[in-house]
């Protein structure tokens, strides 16, 4: 059997710091102090996520946290003091963003590891900047964090630190309160009336915030998409619009639909602009206590929608509701990719919702979601195309975040160095895979 091509993956050292990519835990911790400053990453088969592309032989030069140069590999010369990583044709992509999460700080190193850079937490909690901070500082190895508010909702509530709107009255104090802690975004949640919901909506609106969550069981799904909610979650709301079954909101209400309605509904969301963030792999967890037949039709009666939402033109996001006990943290990132291609989402547009599509609506494109100069150094790194086939991406050979390197599991074969010791002559150094 031949080795796989990334299986062999030579590190070129071209200054006398080594590039370390050794296996193990401990060396992690410490990975971003042996990152070398400069780096040159060498005939790579870059996925940018611009557009549905594969750029073949490229090199990407990252220097600290920033990507400085792209360019073909046989014009393009790494700087002097650049070390060399020769990936052999191995697939670049920019690295993945969870859209729906709940950020715990034992859960950082795991979204890492599957290849996620940046997440978006679904319910904001007090010690969560103090968090974020140690993100952004290098103290703890995570993806960036960009945060909404705790949920806003009527009492009693069902999670801790929720900010309760009992009065629409109380809207515009609590909205006050949120956008002075800093918080991104509003997440409005299930048990608010309507009439508090169109005071937090003006109040937002007011203030400059933009809202989002769940659409509360009193509140139409038709009423949030004109009130300018920027992005429904689980599908929330489409299930009670649709439903012949149960009234409540729970995926019971899948069961049976009347798909009749589906088309009208998308092509609403598409001239409302509100996003989708549909979290089938949670949904996958939540089904598994009903029988498969079931299971099958909420399955297919949710993807059904899924599909007509992207048909319609309205725009999707991939998160996984990770965090909460159900879904696994990072992995399940893939899931969630390969549930929206079964749904009849393109491979692209898929990994869009994951990658360039999500840093849109997070306003970000300028930082993250595509492979580009002036960027963050996010990036991951597998061994097949991802445009072919999004399971490629689980089988991951290195993760950038920020600039640090992080080998991945990927690796089914011993990876070798060559360091040029004092500019003598080079030596090998071989370590074994995980």
């Amino acid at each position: 059997m031949s080795i796989p091509r990334i299986g062999r993956l030579c590190v070129f050292l071209a200054v006398a710091a080594p590039l370390i990519l050794a296996v193990g835990d401990d060396h992690n911790a410490s990975i971003r102090k042996e990152t070398p400053a400069a780096y040159a990453i060498v005939h790579a088969s870059l996925v940018p996520m611009d557009s549905e592309r594969v750029l073949t032989d490229q090199t990407i030069v990252v220097s600290g946290d920033r990507i400085t140069v792209i360019g073909p590999s046989d014009a393009t010369s790494p700087p002097e003091d650049a070390s060399i990583v020769d990936v052999r044709g191995a697939y670049v992509t920019p690295g993945l963003i969870d859209m729906h999460v709940h950020i715990r700080r034992a859960d950082l190193r795991a979204y890492v590891d599957a290849g996620i850079t940046t997440v978006r937490n679904m319910w904001g909690y007090q010690a969560l900047p103090a968090l974020m901070h140690d993100v952004d500082a290098g103290a703890v190895v995570g993806p960036a964090i960009y945060s909404a508010s705790p949920g806003l909702d009527a009492s009693p509530g069902v999670w801790p630190e929720t900010q309760f709107i009992d009065d629409p009255s109380q809207a515009d104090a609590v909205v006050a309160a949120q956008v002075a802690a800093g918080w991104r975004f509003l997440k409005v949640y299930n048990s608010l009336s309507l009439a508090s919901y169109d005071a937090i909506v003006a109040a937002a609106k007011a203030r400059g915030i933009r809202f989002l969550g769940h659409v509360p069981n009193r509140v139409s799904v038709e009423h949030a998409l004109d009130s300018g909610q920027a992005s429904i979650e689980h599908l929330r709301g489409y299930d009670l619009a649709l439903t012949r079954g149960s009234q409540t909101a729970t995926f019971a209400a899948w069961e049976d639909i009347d798909d009749s309605r589906i088309p009208a509904l998308a092509a609403h969301t598409a001239t409302a602009g509100t996003w989708n963030c549909p979290t089938m792999a949670v949904f996958d967890v939540l089904t598994r206590q009903v029988d498969d037949a079931a299971r099958a039709r909420i399955r297919e009666n949710r993807a059904a929608m899924i599909r007509a939402l992207f048909d319609a033109g309205a725009r999707l996001l991939a998160g996984t509701d990770s965090g909460i006990g159900l879904s696994v943290p990072g992995a399940s990132i893939h899931d969630e990719l390969a549930d929206l291609v079964a749904a009849g989402i393109p491979p692209y547009e898929a990994l869009r919702a994951a990658t360039s599509g999500a840093a849109e609506f997070l306003e970000e494109a300028d930082e993250i979601g595509t492979v580009a100069v002036g960027h963050r150094s996010d990036l991951l790194i597998v061994e097949g195309n991802p445009l072919d086939d999004v399971s490629a991406l689980r089988s991951i050979e290195a993760v950038v975040l920020r600039g640090a390197w992080f080998p991945g599991a990927g690796r089914r074969s011993p990876f070798v160095f060559r360091v040029v010791p004092g500019g003598g002559e080079p030596r090998t150094i071989t370590r074994s895979s995980p």
